[in-house]
């Protein structure tokens, strides 16, 4: 079974050792946004962000991408 984006994005950065706060600056987006696409609460977020904490977070983009498609 493949891993919800949430669940990839807060595993990857957990492992990182950031905060949700940690992320959020360095992907320039809301703590609120980093909370809600890991809680599963925001469903369809766009591709740029998804990219953005991708980057952040040093994983391949299509890797994480691939996890958001499937959903």
């Amino acid at each position: 079974m493949q891993k919800s984006l949430g669940t990839v994005l807060r595993e990857a950065r957990e492992s990182c050792g950031l905060s949700q706060i940690d992320l959020a600056l360095q992907a320039q987006v809301s703590q609120a946004t980093v909370s809600r696409i890991e809680a599963g609460a925001r469903l369809q977020p766009l591709a740029h962000i998804v990219a953005r904490l991708a980057r952040a977070l040093g994983l391949p983009v299509e890797v994480v991408m691939a996890s958001w498609i499937h959903e």
